[in-house]
Formats: C-alpha cells, sequence, structure tokens
C-alpha cells in the first residue's frame, strides 16, 4: 500500500527530457565560465556609439552649414570694467605731492638751521658788514604746488642781474671806442642800485606771498613789479647817455664791435621786457585763483599795522602826549 501513495517510488524524476536539457546546458556553461582566459586574445577597443538626438539633425546640409557659421555675439565692456587712468594718475600725484609736503613740514620742524640767514651766499671769511641778509629755502618754506614758479622767478632775479652785468661791459666797450663816459658810469650805477633793491622790492614780497598765502606781499610785488617792466621798456630803448645800451644807443655809434656789445645787450633788455609782463599776468592768475582779493589784503594790512609792537608804540605816545597838552591847557585856563 506505501508504494503505491509515493508518485516517485516506480519513477526517476531526473529522466524526463525536459529537466534533462537544462541540465546538460548549465553544464556547458559552467564549463565556458571555467575555461575562459581573458589575455587569450589580443584587446580589442571598441568606440562606443555617438548618439546623436533628432532634434539636433537638421533635414537639409545648407541648415547645418549656416548653424555652425555662426559667430558669437561682441564683447561690450561695461562701466565697471572700465578704467580711466588719466583719473588714476591724478590721484596719484596727488598723493605724492601731500607725501612731498608732508616730508618738507617734518624737514622744516626738525631742522635747527632754519632761520639762519643764508643768502646772499657770501663766504665765511668775509668782513662781519658783508654777511647773508635773508633766509631762503625754496624746498623747505614754499608749498609743493608753487616751488615752480618762485624758483622760475627767482631764475629771472638772476637773469635781470646778468643783463645790468652785460651792460656794464657793452658800455665799457662804448667808453673805449667813443669816449662816452656817462653811460658808463650810470651802467655801474644802476647795476649797485637795481641788483638788491629789485631782490628786496619785488622777489622777497613774491616769495613771502607764496610762503605765507599772504595778499599784502603780493600786493606790493604787483606794484613794484609793474614798475620793473616800466623800467625794461626803458632800458630797451636805449636813450644816448642813459646808462642803457639799447636800440638809440645801437644805431647812434658808427663803430663795429661798440654796436655789436649794444645789440647783445638790446637783445637781452627785450628778452626782459617779454618775460616780465608773462610772469606778472601768470603769478597774477595764480593769485586769482586762490580766492584772494584787494578787500583781503587791505584787511591784512590793517591787522598787521595794528599788530606791530612800533606802531603801538608810536600810536601811544602820541595820545598821551595829546592828552598831556589837552591837560595842561585846560589847568592855564583855569588859573
Amino acid at each position: 500500500m506505501s508504494n503505491d501513495l509515493n508518485p516517485f517510488a516506480n519513477e526517476n524524476p531526473f529522466t524526463d527530457p525536459d529537466i534533462q536539457r537544462v541540465t546538460q546546458t548549465t553544464q556547458v556553461n559552467q564549463q565556458s565560465l571555467d575555461d575562459y582566459n581573458p589575455f587569450s586574445q589580443p584587446n580589442v577597443q571598441s568606440k562606443p556609439a555617438a548618439i546623436i538626438p533628432t532634434s539636433t539633425i537638421s533635414s537639409s546640409p545648407a541648415e547645418n552649414y549656416q548653424i555652425n557659421d555662426q559667430k558669437p555675439p561682441a564683447y561690450a565692456e561695461t562701466s565697471a570694467q572700465k578704467l580711466n587712468l588719466t583719473d588714476i594718475e591724478k590721484q596719484q600725484q596727488e598723493l605724492n605731492q601731500r607725501a612731498a609736503e608732508l616730508d618738507r613740514r617734518e624737514q622744516l620742524i626738525n631742522n635747527p638751521t632754519i632761520g639762519v640767514k643764508n643768502f646772499p651766499p657770501f663766504p665765511s671769511w668775509c668782513p662781519g658788514p658783508i654777511k647773508p641778509c635773508f633766509y631762503q629755502d625754496i624746498n623747505l618754506e614754499i608749498p609743493i604746488e608753487f616751488q615752480r614758479w618762485v624758483r622760475l622767478l627767482f631764475y629771472l632775479w638772476i637773469f635781470h642781474v646778468f643783463t645790468l652785468g652785460f651792460n656794464i661791459i657793452a658800455a665799457l666797450v662804448v667808453f673805449i671806442a667813443t669816449g662816452m663816459g656817462a653811460t658808463f658810469g650810470y651802467s655801474i650805477l644802476y647795476f649797485v642800485l637795481f641788483t638788491p633793491c629789485s631782490y628786496a622790492c619785488w622777489f622777497r614780497p613774491a616769495y613771502k606771498g607764496f610762503r605765507t598765502d599772504s595778499s599784502m606781499n603780493f600786493m606790493i610785488f604787483f606794484f613794484i613789479f609793474f614798475c620793473q617792466v616800466i623800467v625794461n621798456f626803458i632800458e630797451a630803448v636805449g636813450f644816448v647817455d642813459s646808462g642803457f645800451c639799447g636800440i638809440i644807443q645801437m644805431f647812434n655809434l658808427n663803430e663795429l664791435y661798440p654796436s655789436i656789445f649794444c645789440g647783445v645787450s638790446t637783445l637781452l633788455f627785450s628778452i626782459q621786457s617779454v618775460l616780465d609782463p608773462y610772469t606778472l599776468f601768470t603769478i597774477h592768475r595764480l593769485y586769482r585763483n586762490t580766492g584772494a582779493s584787494f578787500q583781503k589784503a587791505q584787511a591784512e594790512f590793517a591787522t598787521n599795522v595794528m599788530s606791530n609792537k612800533n606802531v603801538q608804540n608810536a600810536a601811544a605816545s602820541v595820545v598821551t602826549e595829546g592828552a598831556r597838552s589837552a591837560m595842561q591847557s585846560n589847568s592855564r585856563g583855569r588859573f
């Protein structure tokens, strides 16, 4: 009875054809994996296939050429990318000027020789009365933005001195050739008189004006330098026996060498007549650009006069003397 209930008692399940087929296939695959050698054949590199979307393929080659031939858009600078080199250079110059001004002030404070008279630069072995009368240092005392003009003004004064010195030589040649001694004598007098007076009367006021921004000193400079311009024209004309070897003196001579020296002297006086008005107008323009005016000069003059101790002492003495005389006259009237 028990053999009848077992379905596999009389039959082998592996004898089924379908099961035998699957078993054989599995064995073949197992043998192929066991025998596989990856180094038995040369490496063959395979290229991946390019995937081209259908949306990018146009219908005709002409359209493809037009699409590939398109140029990129033009590059345009934005306002933030634009650099103004001129402004940068100006800012750098301003920074350099400020640094130089700070160095100048530091040297002005730390220099122990400031205030010691050094001009004219007479040597130390000169006798007692011949000593320097002024202290002058353009690099330390004058602000950076005005040093160029003060230095040019000083060179102009030196040119004036050179012209007067050459005028003496020309007058000496005329004196030797013609015997006219008046021109030679006056030329020496003008050199001795105009050299210190020009420095003290128009260069020093301009120097002080630029140093302390003094309107009063500028007004003194403008007035005296305008007179200097008029004198330059008189020197260039050169009247006979006036002490100046100018145009009239040159044409009045009949000899060659005196005429040549007078011609050179006339040329120097003529250059002065051109440079001085130009310098006067230039410094006046600088003066006006600073916001100064004649009213400011008047107020500064009044302040300086009233703060001067000599003026105060003189005014106090005058008032005291007036009050004393008034009291004496009143006392005499009573008695």
